[in-house]
């Protein structure tokens, strides 16, 4: 029985992308701790708390979208072998029968419920991003097989996620600072986590006949518009801590400072060798990014209030 157990807990984390899960939840906190000099502990609890149930839900639902193609998937499953952050626990369990379908719907609608109640007690600026944001990766799902610049939505979407943080902690709009957190976001989505995966996963999405950019104009192209991208988000997340700075202060420009350096160094080792184990293993690297930021403004706001 417990054997059972642990095998449905597995099976659960996969679904949810339980690792990517909770490294995204450095978005949202990320924007809330640029916001504000001093964002209430409170609202930053409610904001974590809406975060780890609607990240869950968001990738599950995600999978569920996606079990039309998923479902083929697994008779041909790419060649190249490597540790994938993205599928820890089990990829795509629904599809490959691991976990019952009834059971990821049941784990999906719970958990996002339970952030749609908090994103209520948010605010409902918070509750119209949450929406628009599974409304675009609904839309990019839908365009699975349609084209390849569909990454363009899930960067909006990811982008709209993380201002939810913003605009928790109760922040005045700065049209500036809020920019440059959209494009930040954005682009390292597009750069970092969907692009190089979808070179990944370029034998498999062929045969499936998905429209990405490794598929559609070739896996040298596919990284040079990865490195483009993670090139623009270095010089977004740097600016947004420069002008952030009687916040974030010289630690936090430092952070991401360094944070982008690794991003554009991943690019570049992608553009020098465009092979699906290669892109594995800087998706691995820049889905650390906001991590890495979120570890440099904690520090610099642990320091300042020292």
């Amino acid at each position: 029985m417990m054997a059972a157990v642990a095998a449905t807990a597995r099976s659960l984390y996969g679904f949810s992308r339980g690792t990517q899960a909770l490294m995204s939840t450095a978005q949202p906190l990320v924007a809330a701790l640029v916001a504000l000099p001093e964002p209430s502990a409170e609202r930053l609890g409610l904001l974590m708390a809406f975060a780890v149930t609607a990240l869950p839900a968001g990738f599950g639902f995600h999978d569920l979208l996606d079990l039309r193609l998923d479902r083929p998937r697994f008779r041909h499953l790419r060649s190249h072998e490597g540790f994938d952050l993205d599928t820890a626990g089990a990829r795509h369990p629904v599809a490959q029968g691991l976990l019952p379908l009834a059971s990821g719907v049941l784990w999906t609608a719970g958990l996002g419920l339970a952030a749609l109640v908090l994103s209520v007690a948010l605010g409902w600026v918070c509750t119209a991003l949450f929406a628009a944001a599974l409304l675009l990766g609904a839309a990019y799902s839908r365009l699975a097989t349609v084209t390849p610049y569909k990454t363009l939505l899930l960067g909006a979407a990811v982008s709209l996620w993380g201002c939810t943080g913003w605009f928790a902690v109760g922040a005045d709009i700065d049209p500036p600072r809020l920019a440059l957190l959209a494009v930040w976001l954005a682009a390292w989505e597009i750069g970092g986590r969907n692009l190089p995966n979808d070179l990944a996963d370029t034998e498999e999405d062929a045969r499936l006949g998905i429209a990405t950019v490794a598929v559609v104009h070739g896996r040298s192209a596919c990284a040079a518009w990865s490195c483009a991208a993670l090139a623009v988000a270095a010089a977004a997340g740097a600016a947004l801590m420069a002008v952030a700075f009687p916040v974030t202060g010289a630690i936090g420009l430092g952070a991401a400072v360094l944070a982008g350096c690794l991003l554009v160094a991943a690019g570049l080792r992608l553009v020098r060798r465009p092979d699906p184990a290669t892109a594995q293993a800087v998706f691995n690297v820049t889905s650390l990014h906001p991590v890495l930021v979120l570890a440099g403004v904690l520090t610099a706001h642990a320091l300042s209030g020292a």
